[in-house]
């Protein structure tokens, strides 16, 4: 009779990266899918003489977002596979924070809090989502 092998195909590798970086990695990861949506987007609009894409921009720039925080949330978690809500929330929030500043220093514009508290939530929400699911893969 054949012994039995104790090996797994996949072992499970501790990992040695912080959270920190981790959390600035997922960052990272947001932004680029983000800019490449938008300059898609954009480039969409200027070759399509559709209206779609005009009328519903802040629409489809929250999903964007949303999207991109989720997927950077997935992968700060799983680069770590510990404390996903803490490093998924930790992705959205700086993710936010950095963007609302992007964009008060382009738009030189004042900020509503009511509106920070909205995008901070929802960012929040979203990477705890992502960072879930990304603990779990």
């Amino acid at each position: 009779m054949a012994k039995a092998s104790r090996r797994t195909k996949n072992p499970q590798v501790p990992r040695n990266i912080t959270s920190s970086m981790a959390i600035f990695k997922g960052v990272t990861v947001s932004i680029v899918i983000s800019l490449i949506c938008a300059v898609g987007l954009s480039i969409i609009s200027l070759i399509s003489e559709n209206g779609f894409i005009d009328n519903y921009l802040e629409y489809i720039m929250v999903a964007v977002t949303m999207i991109s925080i989720f997927v950077g949330s997935v992968y700060a978690t799983k680069q770590t596979a510990a404390k996903g809500l803490l490093i998924g929330c930790a992705v959205g929030i700086v993710y936010v924070l950095f963007s609302v500043g992007i964009g008060i220093e382009l738009g030189q514009e004042q900020i509503a809090w009511l509106m920070l508290g909205n995008k901070i939530a929802a960012g929040s929400l979203a990477g705890a989502l992502g960072g879930f699911i990304g603990v779990n893969l």
